[in-house]
């Protein structure tokens, strides 16, 4: 365990790394919709554990002994240390003795007891070894510089761990989203979602591309040598895993390698930004105008806006010598985003929010031949006013370099579960639009009446001008209704009424429109 003595003020957090909603919050109403998506989406995510981070998780639990809490503990002890560090005493007499160099050696050299009991600036000396062509021939390639990395000296983040280690774990777990496996303190183990035997099932369904005498022993060894040639994550993303995809089919609800910098926070905003190595989602055409601003937050990953949205299918893949614990912690964050839009899709224009207890996300990870899936599904909160739990269970799991029959069984369910998670998509997707449209056919009803309430309190007021001569004409303006919202046609039409010696327009009025 880890203790930190400075705190950190959380008046000191930057605007921008504090969340804009909550992690499971309704998303922002539909009035403000035109107004979010208006504006370019400025969401900082920072790449490694910034103090906000340990501090909050002080106040939690206990900070494991890690590699990131070490250096955070160092940092910290530097800056006091800076602060306490006295000024450097006057030499006496060393000005007077070096004009004399040969008498100066002669008498035992210069006084040091004035420097008895100095300490040197924290620092100096590091400067001075990092500077000399040995410290620089053992720095480690994946390294960074301490001011490069996050502004704290004597630190540095190895690229094969970064900020993903036991302290992020307990981070998500402090904050309701649980790994698999977890139990609570009283002993209560997690309760699985309610669809998945029925995704058990789904997914052992036989494939006619794999079947023996599609993909022989020989399509087994090849598979298994593309396999034992990879010895990096990169090989394995480009020699491995389009063995184990097959056809992809739309290629543009496939994307990878992208920082998911546009969706909101899902706790405090001191994560780094989700990456998976794939995603799977639908196409931004698929979701109406109206649904994409209102939820942007919620299901866009990137601010490229053809990229995948609403996706719900995720992979993260290791080399032989990468961590499967980190592998799995990187993939209960991103399935959490992933779930969390997809209940915002099956909730949208509800009047709360539609858990069921029912998975929409699935996530896979691969290394060393293992396959293993995971679903992650939302619980409802366990008394009113507390926050929803996102929990990840292991599905199965598969041996691909085993035997060519337990090869063709888990590339079977992998592509069996990429297509049960198009179908949830698609769903969330058709529930969502169906709502949408059915508030626009309201607003346009809505319209037509007030728009006939709006002739006839016109034809009232014209007649009465034209008795009252002193006043003026009734002027209704029109609705701010968007071309996504109300259909072109069915735009119902600027109705006239021709009264001598005035025009009077009159339009749906606003105030009899339904927020």
């Amino acid at each position: 365990m880890v203790v930190f003595h400075d705190s950190f003020s959380p008046s000191a957090i930057p605007t921008s790394r504090k969340r804009r909603y909550s992690p499971h919050s309704s998303p922002p109403p539909a009035d403000d919709a035109a107004h979010t998506s208006s504006k370019k989406r400025k969401i900082c995510h920072p790449t490694s554990p910034p103090p906000e981070f340990w501090d909050n998780l002080t106040r939690k639990s206990q900070i494991p002994l890690t590699t990131n809490a070490l250096q955070e503990l160092n940092r910290r002890n530097t800056q006091r240390e800076r602060r306490n560090v006295a000024p450097l005493p006057p030499l006496r007499r060393s000005c007077r003795l070096a004009a004399r160099p040969a008498r100066f050696a002669s008498h035992g050299g210069p006084d040091s007891r004035d420097l008895r009991g100095y300490r040197m600036p924290t620092g100096l000396g590091n400067e001075m070894r990092s500077s000399t062509p040995s410290s620089l021939g053992r720095r480690k390639r994946g390294s960074q510089s301490p001011e490069k990395s996050s502004g704290t000296p004597n630190t540095t983040t190895t690229k094969s761990t970064g900020p993903y280690d036991r302290a992020y774990l307990q981070h998500h777990v402090d904050n309701g989203f649980l790994p698999d496996g977890y139990e609570y303190p009283d002993g209560r183990a997690l309760s699985e979602a309610e669809n998945i035997e029925e995704f058990r099932q789904f997914i052992s369904q036989a494939r006619a591309s794999l079947s023996p005498s599609r993909f022989s022993g020989d399509d087994f060894r090849c598979f298994k040598r593309a396999n034992n040639h990879a010895t990096k994550e990169r090989q394995v993303m480009t020699t491995v895993m389009p063995i184990i995809e097959g056809a992809v089919g739309d290629t543009k609800c496939v994307a990878g390698e992208i920082p998911f910098t546009n969706l909101d926070h899902l706790t405090d905003g001191t994560l780094a930004a989700a990456n998976p190595d794939r995603y799977y989602g639908a196409r931004p055409e698929q979701l109406r105008g109206t649904v994409r601003a209102q939820l942007s937050g919620r299901i866009i990953p990137s601010t490229q806006e053809d990229l995948p949205i609403a996706p719900n299918f995720f992979v993260e893949v290791k080399g032989p010598d990468g961590s499967a614990a980190v592998a799995e912690r990187q993939l209960l964050n991103v399935m959490a985003l992933g779930e969390r839009g997809q209940c915002d899709l099956h909730s949208f224009r509800c009047s709360k929010p539609m858990y069921k207890n029912q998975a929409h996300t699935i996530g896979c990870t691969y290394q060393a031949g293992q396959l293993k899936m995971y679903a992650t599904h939302v619980v409802d909160p366990s008394e009113p006013g507390a926050q929803p739990v996102f929990v990840m269970t292991q599905v199965d799991s598969w041996s691909l370099t085993g035997n060519p029959k337990s090869c063709r069984e888990g590339i079977a369910a992998y592509r069996n579960a990429r297509d049960w998670a198009k179908k949830e998509r698609d769903q969330g997707i058709e529930q969502a639009n169906h709502r949408a449209a059915d508030r626009n056919l309201d607003d346009l009803g809505l319209s037509v009446l007030s728009e006939a309430s709006a002739a006839e309190t016109a034809e009232l007021t014209s007649q009465t001008t034209l008795t009252n001569h002193g006043s003026n004409a009734l002027s209704i303006h029109g609705s701010d209704t968007s071309e996504d919202e109300l259909s072109l046609d069915h735009r119902p039409p600027d109705k006239r009424n021709t009264v001598p010696g005035k025009i009077l327009t009159t339009r749906p009025n606003r105030s009899l429109r339904e927020s």
